[in-house]
């Protein structure tokens, strides 16, 4: 067992047949004590334990340097024939793992018995693999070669028919000038003019036109608008109230909006908040004090395409 500096490691015996160790990690790991971790892993290595599960329960934060010692050694444990697991992380820790991505790497397991699990299959596995060579290879020595085939006998070229004289028919077409102009849709009138140039005739010129409003008013009925208080009457005073946007203008109750609208509208004011603080903020009075579990809003995020801060900070971009 190392503890010292904030860190914590028991190590466990859990198969000396399969070579499977339990590593429970307590406290933190930073760049201060990351070198105890790469120690116990130098050991399990030189003792050929090529199998290890890390209990994380109870590790409550781990710096970009732990990270680095995990996923660098993981190489030499996979070479070996073995693996690194990793079981019971806390939200904090399974954030971090999420968001950089590290299950493409490394797997986890919601407990350690799972994780323990898992090595057995790999094994179970490989163990079949390897007896089902070994029976391929003692069949194959057991069974004497196949005789050789005899040659085989060639086949007589096919007799081709002599080939037969059809009679063609040529067809005649002969198409009118008129109606080529019909399925171009031109009319005589068009193809007269060659280079579609416009005629005297099609010129608009502009002249000046005089309407009288209230003429066309009294011909349709329509009487001339009442003019509005404030308003004199004259000439050029219409009597409209002018619309203003702005007066009817109203701001939106984020409060009664539905819950993926509320968590697109923290994302679009704070991309840089993680999941406890967007949960903290859905909480608020702002937010109609919703309330929400941890990992039922990670789910959300998820549907939302929106579970990494680089996620997160795209849609506040496009916003």
């Amino acid at each position: 067992m190392i503890e010292q500096e904030g860190i914590k490691i028991e190590i466990k015996e859990v198969d000396t047949e399969s070579r499977i160790r339990l590593l429970q990690i307590s406290g933190y790991v930073d760049q201060a004590n990351c070198h105890l971790l790469q120690k116990t892993i130098d050991d399990c290595l030189a003792d050929e334990y090529y199998c290890l599960t890390f209990n994380l329960q109870n590790l409550v934060y781990m710096s970009s340097a732990g990270w680095g010692v995990l996923i660098g050694e993981i190489k030499r444990f996979r070479e070996s024939g073995g693996d690194i697991k990793l079981a019971n992380m806390g939200p904090e820790i399974y954030e971090i793992y999420q968001m950089l991505e590290f299950y493409h790497i490394i797997s986890e397991y919601p407990s350690v018995d799972e994780a323990i699990a898992s090595f057995d299959s790999v094994s179970g596995s490989t163990n079949i693999e390897v007896e089902k060579v070994v029976k391929e290879e003692a069949e194959a020595k057991e069974t004497p070669p196949p005789a050789a085939a005899p040659a085989p006998v060639p086949e007589p070229a096919p007799v081709e028919p002599p080939p037969v004289e059809e009679d063609v028919q040529e067809i005649e077409m002969t198409v009118e000038s008129s109606d080529i102009e019909e399925l171009l849709g031109n009319t005589p009138s068009s193809t007269n003019n060659v280079n579609n140039t416009p005629s005297e005739q099609d010129i608009v010129y502009e002249q000046d036109v005089t309407i009288n409003l209230d003429s066309i008013l009294s011909e349709e009925s329509i009487s001339p608008p009442t003019p509005q208080r404030g308003h004199t009457g004259k000439v050029g005073d219409t009597g409209y109230v002018e619309f203003k946007p702005r007066n009817y203008d109203r701001k939106v109750d984020i409060g009664l909006m539905p819950l993926p609208d509320k968590v697109r509208a923290i994302v679009a004011k704070a991309p840089h908040l993680n999941t406890r603080q967007i949960r903290a903020l859905l909480a608020e009075p702002e937010y109609g004090e919703t309330k929400i579990g941890y990992f039922k809003l990670r789910a959300l995020l998820k549907s939302l395409d929106l579970n990494s801060k680089e996620k997160r900070f795209r849609f506040y971009r496009s916003a």
